[in-house]
């Protein structure tokens, strides 16, 4: 059940009504079954799975406040990440354990369990391997009720993929007296609406063609590459971030405030700046469950690149297990590792050419530089396989040629018509508005700004898109596999 459905919105409609009618104290039951159906739809064996992890982590945590010891830690820790290794590790791993004893001329058949990965495991994962160290630390109480725990790693809008919110933000709200308010109710509707407009008219557009490209081989010019990777970076950052302003919406509508996890990450002016506004509730995990721990940047000039370097590897793994993943992974860890050595370099050149950072043209050139990084690392996490990845590349500039015949053919040999392609163009266009109007602000707060009349009509505009341009298909979001 796609949260673009009608079907969520039928599901949804229900859940609403039954929350804000029935009495407080009935709220977090409502939640909870409202999420374990919503989990459900996706198979009833990952229902299963859910509720043993939520009753480990529960029992877990009032285990672990009891004596709050490392090896108490490292045992309930090993528990909650046994499944998400079993379901989405096993096979990777017993593969490369193969290739490697092949190398070494120990041919094995590597042992596969060709396990369906149950939908949103390494989020709730990592849910719940946040609340239990926050225990451990001392940064949150065991929760008392089930329910509380079983909601803050089942949360129906946010389990397939997120936002991550720390258990010291989140679970609370789930037991404070709730008002229903008009004003935050609008604000949330328009979030779905916007993430509407992103999703289903900008992300299913774009992914149309690249699907077009993957299955109908590499017959292509340079051209149509760099075409691609510009249509791939925009339609991830459409569909996840489309996926988040509507989960942000609907958990708002129940009086629940997630987690930001996007702020105009393609105006960022450094790879270390994309990270702290792309995904950021994982950035977030990341640098304090796993790269802070390790020292962070307060160790050697060696050490804090080694730092970096596991943390992005661990990343990329972390949404997928495959080579590509961690390729694209390890690439973000060499952006920061270089990022991080330049530094020094690249603030002399500034101050010998006279140039301030915070200057438009500079802030321009920046941008454009970090933009043109992140789509090329996207090649990577986009490729169905490693031969098509590497392909694309590394075949980005074989045959270019700056002219307006060759774009001509670029767009003709990826199956665009010339309507299309200007159509493809002004949806791009579209992101790149939304953000610079909203780069010191929400998108409800630029609304808000406005005056009624402007409100209003932006308002019909994205719902005239979304009705005319829309694929009512609701097509799977990206993330939903990781």
């Amino acid at each position: 059940m796609q949260l673009n459905s009608f079907g969520f919105f039928a599901f949804f409609a229900v859940v609403f009504a039954a929350y804000w009618a029935l009495p407080a104290r009935w709220r977090v039951p409502v939640l909870f079954v409202a999420s374990m159906g919503f989990y459900a739809c996706f198979g009833s064996s990952y229902l299963l799975l859910l509720l043993g992890c939520i009753t480990a982590v529960w029992a877990g945590g009032q285990w672990l406040a009891a004596n709050p010891t490392k090896a108490r830690l490292r045992l309930a820790l090993v528990l909650v990440f046994a499944p998400l290794a079993l379901f989405k590790y096993f096979d990777f791993a017993s593969g490369l354990l193969a290739s490697a004893l092949s190398a070494i001329a120990l041919p094995v058949s590597p042992v596969l369990l060709r396990l369906a990965q149950p939908v949103g495991i390494s989020y709730y994962t990592f849910q719940a391997v946040s609340y239990l160290v926050d225990i451990y630390r001392g940064k949150q109480k065991p929760e008392k009720s089930f329910f509380v725990c079983g909601l803050f790693l089942s949360f129906f809008p946010q389990i397939i993929a997120g936002p991550m919110t720390r258990p010291r933000v989140l679970a609370p709200q789930f037991t404070e007296e709730q008002k229903f308010d008009y004003d935050t109710a609008i604000a949330c509707a328009q979030l779905i609406l916007l993430g509407l407009f992103k999703k289903m008219v900008v992300a299913d557009s774009l992914a149309a063609w690249i699907g077009t490209y993957y299955r109908n081989g590499y017959q292509v010019y340079s051209g149509s590459l760099l075409l691609l990777a510009l249509f791939y970076t925009i339609q991830i950052y459409a569909d996840f971030s489309g996926y988040t302003d509507m989960a942000r919406g609907f958990a708002g509508l129940l009086g629940i405030d997630l987690a930001e996890n996007f702020r105009t990450p393609y105006l960022s002016t450094s790879i270390k700046e994309f990270w702290g506004r792309w995904h950021i509730s994982l950035s977030s995990w990341l640098s304090e469950y796993l790269y802070i721990p390790l020292g962070g940047s307060r160790v050697s000039k060696p050490r804090h690149c080694f730092n970096l370097m596991v943390t992005f590897v661990l990343s990329g793994l972390w949404h997928g297990a495959s080579l590509m993943m961690l390729l694209w992974g390890a690439l973000h860890g060499v952006y920061m590792v270089v990022g991080t050595l330049t530094k020094p370099l690249r603030d002399r050149m500034f101050a010998a050419l006279h140039w301030s950072r915070e200057s438009i043209t500079a802030r321009i050139f920046s941008t454009a530089i970090t933009f043109c990084l992140v789509a090329y690392a996207w090649i990577f996490f986009s490729a169905p396989t490693p031969e098509q990845g590497l392909y694309m590349a590394t075949h980005l500039f074989t045959d270019f040629v700056p002219s307006v015949r060759y774009l001509k053919d670029s767009i003709v040999l990826l199956g665009l018509s010339p309507e299309a392609f200007l159509q493809q163009m002004l949806w791009i266009g579209s992101i790149f508005v939304l953000d610079l109007a909203c780069y010191n602000t929400t998108f409800p707060a630029f609304l808000k700004a406005r005056s009624k009349p402007v409100r209003i009509g932006l308002c019909y505009l994205l719902v005239l898109l979304v009705v005319l341009f829309g694929n009512f298909g609701a097509g799977e979001f990206i993330y939903f596999k990781f």
